[in-house]
């Protein structure tokens, strides 16, 4: 039962700046009762301030007695002992503790109130000036309206950075708003969905059929819908068949209502939200016109200049990797797609020397969708590469980017490797800012994992026929004997026969149980026989089950990095974290620069902080932060993308069912650029070779491209 109390904050236990979780000692007024220990979400708590706290006790088996609180308002103190510490306080500059006390003695314990609510009040105490007297009054009586707007967001249920984003942009008049329309949230707060606004809406006893609520909601479920398969839209028509628009009017009321205030597109039948939208017809306006812009690099003596390349990087290009380079150098927007081994890397770095070389003026920016393959990426070419976030200066509490059309990326080539994995939004964000760009390249198997967020670029701008695709099928790597991109090609034709490799791959079937196992002593073998932890790279596409990534980072964990007395370590809910850890980053953290996907290793631990090096990259994570990392021994097909590991293992099991699948595990299988263990049931590889019934997703930019470009 919810339960009201006030005191005196009198001392800071522990403090989250981040996220405004805290823990403070009070004083209880009115009580003689030891100081109480409070804690919750209490950003904006002040020492020796006096507060009204609303929530309940807890018994802590460790602390004893604790007030959860679920919201607080700032009051005036009440004990004379607090009084007299408020008005001497730094508050009041000029009263003593002496004037304070005098000034209790003479007007009583109710004089704070009475100088609130009586406009008449005059103070008059000797040694005050009538100047100082007035200023007492004007400080006791002003009021800051943000306190009730916070006290009041508070009790709705959000939390402390909520609270700041929605003061931001609504100020004074959030309370009004927010019980005006609370689902209002879900449209303009960046990172409120539909589930909080609705427990706000609740604790306001919002009318659960208001048509506010049901946009909301339909709103929620279109977004789970569409953004839930990678899909650009839906039909309009099955969308609300699946809602229950025949049972129901209220649900195609709200999608018309949505339709009319432009957060849902209706484009024929096509139902797009407004983002999505926008973002598709930018590509296809955009890449259209940029196609010709005629910028043509012209160079005398092709074959004499490519040739001083070859000799500079020890390479000789064969005839369609020159004609390569000679479309690019013509072509305003190319495209290099290929699998693992045709060259894709060699001819990068080709293209990128004869620039440097011939035409040292140019701007050349390269990146990637994350960091390990930008890595990759500046290793080759040994250009700087970075991520499309970093390069664009995104701001992470924003959502936006400090590098768009206002102020343009300063760039006149941009190569984007690993292309497969960039997504609708973030490439019409790279192209708003690409005014001064005279060129692009895009670099990708076109056969992996699409991305992650919605849509399928590579594959539509390949498809759509408009750009110069550059399509490498030698396989080098192949033909110099590589079982493991023998296995890939034979995957990605929807062939596997285990049988055919004795040196680079390997299969070791297991019954589910047994997984943990046979990847514990593989991954044993080969730090036996000299490779790192960096080296070695577990791969399985869900996290739960004994076949697991969590239960593999689990075992992985205690054989390769075990308890150790001179190791500092960290329980963190159901994980331990503990000096010498691979990490993996799970979110974007672009003012560390650390991205997605990223791999450290924990190098210093304490109880409120851990410090990760990424290549050189220290960066600490406060206690609101450990959910942004977890361990990296094993880790998702998906989060792998973009890198390589010298020795993959890959895992397969039949109780995989739902993401078994050919494009899946072509991916994790190209991962290994040396050696790939194949751990698991052989039925499930090869149920998931043969599955390639992945519906394509809905996007329309292909035959945006195309009906632009009829002319």
């Amino acid at each position: 039962m919810e339960e009201t109390i006030s005191g005196h904050v009198e001392s800071l236990i522990f403090k989250n700046e981040q996220s405004g979780f805290g823990i403070y000692r009070i004083v209880l007024f009115n009580s003689n009762q030891k100081p109480l220990t409070i804690k919750g979400n209490l950003a904006t708590l002040e020492l020796e301030g006096s507060y009204e706290f609303h929530g309940y006790y807890h018994e802590d088996s460790r602390f004893g007695m604790q007030f959860q609180v679920t919201s607080f308002q700032k009051m005036l103190p009440q004990d004379k002992e607090f009084i007299v510490r408020y008005l001497s306080g730094p508050s009041f500059p000029g009263i003593g503790p002496k004037t304070a006390e005098a000034i209790v003695e003479k007007y009583g314990e109710t004089v704070l109130e009475e100088i609130k609510v009586n406009k008449d009040f005059k103070l008059s105490i000797k040694g005050v000036s009538k100047a100082k007297a007035d200023l007492i009054i004007d400080t006791i009586r002003h009021h800051d309206p943000l306190e009730d707007t916070i006290s009041f967001l508070m009790a709705a249920g959000l939390g402390h950075k909520q609270i700041i984003k929605i003061t931001q942009e609504y100020g004074e008049d959030s309370i009004n708003i927010i019980q005006e329309n609370p689902y209002r949230l879900v449209f303009e707060i960046d990172g409120i969905g539909f589930k909080t606004a609705d427990k706000v809406a609740q604790n306001l006893d919002f009318d659960e059929n208001h048509p506010y609520r049901i946009e909301a909601y339909v709103l929620d479920k279109y977004e789970n819908k569409v953004y839930g398969q990678g899909d650009s839209y839906c039909d309009y028509d099955l969308f609300l068949k699946e809602m229950g628009a025949d049972h129901d009017e209220r649900i195609t009321e709200a999608v018309e209502s949505l339709i009319d205030r432009h957060e849902l597109v209706l484009d024929e039948n096509r139902l797009y939200h407004v983002t999505q939208y926008e973002s598709e017809v930018y590509i296809a306006d955009t890449l259209s016109d940029f196609q010709y812009h005629g910028y043509d690099f012209d160079v005398d003596d092709f074959n004499g200049k490519l040739s001083q390349v070859e000799s500079s990087l020890y390479i000789s290009f064969d005839e369609i990797q020159r004609d390569a380079i000679e479309s690019f150098l013509r072509e305003d927007i190319t495209i290099l797609t290929g699998g693992p081994g045709t060259g894709k890397s060699t001819l990068l770095s080709g293209i990128v020397t004869f620039l440097q070389m011939n035409m040292p003026w140019l701007k050349i920016v390269l990146c990637a969708p994350t960091g390990r393959a930008a890595k990759r990426l500046e290793d080759l070419t040994n250009v700087q590469a970075s991520t499309i976030h970093s390069i664009l200066r995104w701001d992470l509490d924003s959502n936006k980017f400090g590098v768009n059309e206002e102020n343009p990326l300063e760039a006149d080539v941009v190569i984007i490797d690993e292309f497969s994995m960039v997504d609708t939004w973030l490439f019409a964000n790279l192209l708003r800012a690409s005014e001064k760009v005279k060129k692009f390249m895009f670099v990708g198997d076109r056969d992996q994992l699409p991305s992650v967020g919605s849509g399928f670029v590579l594959g539509d701008l390949i498809q759509s026929e408009v750009f110069k695709v550059i399509a490498l099928q030698h396989n080098y790597r192949q033909e110099a004997g590589s079982e493991v991109i023998d296995l890939a090609v034979n995957m990605n034709q929807g062939i596997f026969d285990i049988s055919s490799y004795h040196r680079d791959v390997k299969f070791f079937d297991s019954r589910y149980g047994s997984v943990k196992d046979i990847v514990l002593r593989v991954v044993d073998e080969a730090l036996a026989k000299g490779y790192t932890l960096n080296d070695i790279q577990v791969l399985a596409p869900m996290y739960d089950g004994p076949a697991g990534i969590d239960n593999l980072n689990h075992f992985l964990q205690k054989m390769c990095n075990p308890e150790d007395p001179y190791k500092s370590e960290l329980r963190v809910g159901t994980r331990i974290f503990r000096e010498g850890d691979k990490i993996l980053q799970l979110k974007n953290q672009p003012d560390d620069f650390v991205f997605n996907g990223d791999i450290g290793h924990l190098v210093e631990v304490s109880s409120k902080e851990l410090l990760v090096d990424f290549d050189g990259n220290f960066v600490s994570y406060s206690r609101a932060d450990f959910i942004n990392i977890t361990h990296a021994y094993a880790m998702s097909v998906h989060k792998a993308q973009g890198s390589e590991y010298p020795i993959v293992i890959l895992i397969a099991m039949r109780d995989f069912y739902r993401m078994l699948s050919r494009r899946l595990y072509y991916t994790g299988a190209t991962r290994s650029s040396k050696s790939l263990i194949l751990v698991g049931q052989e039925e499930a590889f090869r149920r998931a070779v043969e599955n390639h019934s992945e519906s394509r997703r809905l996007t329309y930019l292909h035959k945006r491209l195309i009906e632009k470009n009829k002319h």
